[in-house]
């Protein structure tokens, strides 16, 4: 068996690599940036060039702390995106299909899992991550109603740290 190389695909995630601050979340009440108890941040490295893993943490409404991990990489022999995402806030792994939209900024990844409404049944759940630059990126998480269409219930703006 040969080694996997990274592709073009691969590379596209390198730009998820470094260090980041949430400048922005509608997702957790009272998100404040600035306060050390209630920021979020997120860091993320590669493996082999092949994977990244992105390990996040920081504070929720009730004045918790959480933590979350997501591994991404793109497997060929599917044609798109795979990952998982965890959060020590649930007891679900997220199993992502993904792909890239076709303007080359926009990751869009979904998942099934729990219902908000009936959690004995499943949905289709959407996170985006579009990249505005190098140093700035934008996350919303949304969910399929039964018309099709996506209703957002959570949007993030995130910086690379300097």
């Amino acid at each position: 068996m040969e080694f996997a190389k990274p592709r073009e695909e691969h590379r596209f995630l390198d730009r998820l690599l470094g260090d980041w601050i949430y400048t922005s979340s509608t997702g957790h009440k009272d998100y404040d940036a600035n306060d050390p108890d209630k920021v979020w941040t997120e860091t993320v490295r590669s493996i082999g060039g092949l994977w990244v893993i992105s390990e996040g943490e920081g504070g929720m409404g009730d004045g918790s702390r959480s933590s979350m991990i997501m591994t991404l990489g793109y497997d060929p022999r599917l044609g798109h995106y795979v990952g998982t995402w965890i959060g020590s806030m649930m007891d679900k792994l997220w199993v992502y299909k993904g792909w890239v939209e076709d303007e080359g900024q926009t990751l869009v990844l979904e998942a099934e899992g729990p219902s908000f409404e009936d959690p004995s049944r499943t949905e289709v759940y959407r996170d985006v991550i579009h990249f505005h630059d190098d140093d700035h990126r934008s996350f919303s998480g949304s969910v399929r109603k039964p018309d099709g269409s996506f209703h957002v219930f959570m949007t993030s703006e995130s910086k690379r740290r300097a």
